[in-house]
């Protein structure tokens, strides 16, 4: 006896199987503890187009691919030069906020283009393409100050970018600016066995309580020196929407304006906390001026800017740190001590005790220092640029790191480029080129970068 399927039946398992084709077919890649799906079946993103390699000293026409897909939940871009020199640069960009998490900020593809050659983001994948160098980077899972993301997330590119290339690669850096520096630092120090060498541009390398900590006694600070504008700082301080932080950023410059002697004054006040920080105990300024500025007016808009940077972060920034969980802000300005350049010391006095002293969200200070507290603890050779008067990463990160190298015993592997800069963003491509070529040619030969001078 024969038995007939109904045709409907028979249709709805063709059907079935062929959907089989389409469906996402979910691997689970385990690299060093740390695990990412990734659909194997996803349809990937691919353009080629030809990079200008002239301003790094290169050919004027380098073919690249660029391979868009998605790992876990954060988008990924994996480029290749056709000229590959079988090496990998794995990037970790800087913070970003209103943006979907695990998604980039523009749009893809992302291509080649002069009109994008000045983004930092670009300037740094450009300055490795330039090389012969494969590069990769993740859009982070979580953006804002989502640390344990960004570190999770980079290191596991280097399994994921490796389906995208045509061999498995040699030497694998990890580079990475502001925020993606420390992440960079954070996977030379954890996996030495994984890296070749770090480069870490404008990143907080005194560890992210040393961050938050030069935005909390700038706060602390600006309750003294200008109050009345917004209620005194607390833990609980709530964040400002972008339309009220620019109502206040114009009231804020209207008394500027109005009372420029107090900013002035404000700006005589240096900060000790401890030899880490300061080991020659002389103080840090509170606000930087830019010491190349061409007219006094220049250089006390410069102060306006450092106030402005800071007081962003800190009135922005609520948000942010509580979307990681924090019930509170983790400021903490409990035991530092302001000086006053040319002050007495009965003025210093009155100065630290109007300061409001208050206890930080200890789950915030906690999260920070697990994701990520620098060691100084090297096996690979790490490069720190920064810029010299820099309002956000200030130099005493870079001071800070090699306190902390030197207590480590690896001196030897750690070299900061300390361009003389007014600004967080004045680096430029041809200087990020130039010191991630001075890393990889200490890798490769040994001899510890001899930096130029800058302008």
């Amino acid at each position: 006896m024969t038995l007939r399927v109904p045709d409907f039946v028979r249709w709805l398992v063709i059907a079935a199987l062929a959907g089989m084709t389409w469906a996402s077919a979910l691997e689970t890649i385990e690299f060093d503890g740390l695990t990412v799906t990734y659909d194997t079946n996803q349809a990937y993103g691919v353009l080629e187009g030809d990079l200008d390699c002239t301003r790094f000293g290169g050919p004027s026409a380098v073919r690249v691919t660029e391979i868009s897909g998605r790992a876990g939940e954060a988008d990924y871009l994996v480029y290749l030069p056709a000229d590959w020199n079988g090496d990998l640069v794995l990037f970790g960009h800087g913070q970003v906020d209103g943006v979907p998490d695990g998604q980039f900020w523009f749009s893809l593809p992302l291509g080649f283009g002069a009109e994008s050659a000045q983004d930092p983001f670009v300037a740094n994948r450009d300055a490795a393409l330039c090389s012969g160098f494969a590069w990769a980077a993740s859009a982070f899972t979580r953006h804002g100050p989502a640390y344990m993301d960004a570190i999770r997330d980079t290191h596991l590119l280097q399994p994921v970018a490796r389906r995208h290339l045509p061999a498995e690669p040699g030497a694998v850096y990890v580079t990475g600016l502001s925020l993606g520096g420390l992440v960079a630092v954070a996977l030379a120090e954890t996996y030495p066995h994984r890296y070749a060498g770090a480069l870490a541009d404008r990143a907080g390398l005194g560890g992210l309580i040393m961050v938050v900590s030069h935005i909390a006694q700038t706060r602390a600070m600006f309750d003294v020196f200008l109050a009345g504008l917004i209620p005194p700082a607390n833990v609980d301080d709530p964040s400002m929407t972008m339309p009220e932080f620019m109502a206040f950023r114009e009231a804020l410059l209207a008394r500027l304006q109005a009372e420029p002697e107090t900013l002035m004054r404000m700006a005589s006040v240096r900060l000790y906390e401890s030899e880490r920080w300061d080991p020659d105990g002389i103080g840090i300024p509170l606000l930087l001026e830019n010491p190349h500025a061409p007219n006094p007016m220049a250089a006390f808009n410069s102060l306006v800017n450092s106030l402005m940077v800071r007081m962003g972060s800190d009135r922005l920034g609520g948000d942010a740190f509580r979307a990681m969980g924090y019930a509170g802000m983790p400021w903490d300005v409990r035991d530092y001590v302001f000086t006053g350049f040319g002050w007495s010391a009965g003025e210093e006095a009155d100065l630290n005790a109007q300061v409001a002293r208050f206890e930080p969200d200890f789950s915030g200070v906690d999260y920070w220092k697990a994701y990520y507290e620098p060691s100084g603890r090297l096996e690979v050779p790490v490069v720190g640029l920064f810029a010299s008067h820099d309002p956000i990463i200030t130099v005493v990160h870079a001071w800070a790191y090699q306190r902390a190298v030197d207590d480590a015993g690896a001196s030897d592997l750690y070299s900061a480029w300390i361009v003389d800069r007014y600004g967080h963003g004045m680096i430029t491509p041809e200087e990020i080129a130039t010191a991630f070529r001075g890393l990889v040619d200490w890798v490769r030969t040994g001899v510890r970068p001899n930096w130029p001078t800058a302008p």
